[in-house]
């Protein structure tokens, strides 16, 4: 009886040990990560990605680190929008949404990108070939995270202007290279085939009520006199630009009203 008793005790142990070292491999097995893959991306590499985060496969695959710490390194990068990361079996897998940008915009020196909330990061090679307007006469002191003084309503004016240009026709909006705010009394516009020099709008111009500037994109006046000249610029490249050739302007001048004032280049007779 006594022998019966020790056998099934030791069978018991046998199963105990048996049964958990399956489970332990097991668990093992769903921890264990062999695979980290990088979603989403365009313009950044999972080298670049990585190196700005300190972070490389072996130490994911390590699990020294939690999907949070990962996703909160990846996410300050100043080109990453959103980040997700999850981890699937083996894999952990890195989802990424990087910024897109609605124009560039330069302090003289450097050249940024801007997202659709104003926020400013560096222009990289892959991005040389983007075809976007360009925001000028802004301040020296401009850099991601860092505005002059009038700069970010500059950057809300030149937003309202590209939004506004792409409603009405996506046509007017490729025929604006450049809003340069260089001159203090107006805004210029530049156009993208012959850089041509359009005097878009005349700060004296528009009214000012309560605490708004001539120079807030609030400002109903202001709002109104870019509508105004972004319909007359699009009937202007609708009706004239188009019949004529390559450098035939020298400037367009849209400050009075309803008129399109034009400076013809002297172009010699073929």
């Amino acid at each position: 009886m006594k022998n019966w008793k020790i056998t099934i005790l030791f069978t018991i142990v046998i199963l105990f040990t048996f049964t958990s070292i399956v489970l332990s491999g097991l668990w093992k097995d769903k921890s264990t990560i062999r695979n980290v893959e990088l979603k989403g991306n365009i313009t950044l590499s999972k080298d670049e990605l990585f190196d700005f985060a300190r972070l490389n496969d072996s130490m994911i695959c390590s699990n020294s680190l939690s999907l949070d710490m990962i996703e909160t390194r990846i996410a300050k990068h100043p080109n990453i929008k959103k980040v997700v990361v999850l981890k699937d079996g083996a894999t952990v897998n890195i989802e990424i949404a990087e910024k897109n940008p609605f124009a560039a915009a330069t302090n003289g020196k450097e050249m940024f990108l801007i997202d659709d909330q104003l926020s400013l990061y560096p222009m990289k090679k892959e991005h040389t070939n983007i075809d976007l307007p360009v925001i000028s006469g802004l301040s020296d002191e401009l850099a991601s995270g860092v505005y002059g003084k009038d700069d970010l309503g500059y950057l809300k004016i030149a937003q309202y202007i590209i939004s506004q240009s792409i409603k009405i026709n996506k046509s007017l909006f490729n025929y604006i290279s450049e809003i340069n705010f260089g001159d203090s009394n107006n805004i210029i516009l530049v156009t993208s085939d012959d850089a041509t020099p359009v005097y878009f709008v005349d700060y004296s111009a528009i009214e000012v009520k309560g605490n708004s500037s001539v120079k807030d994109i609030n400002n109903t006046s202001l709002r109104r006199a870019i509508d105004k000249n972004l319909v007359q610029l699009n009937g202007f490249l609708k009706q004239v630009r188009v019949y004529r050739t390559m450098n035939s302007f020298r400037y367009i001048d849209l400050r009075y009203n309803d008129l399109v004032i034009v400076k013809n280049n002297n172009l010699p007779v073929e």
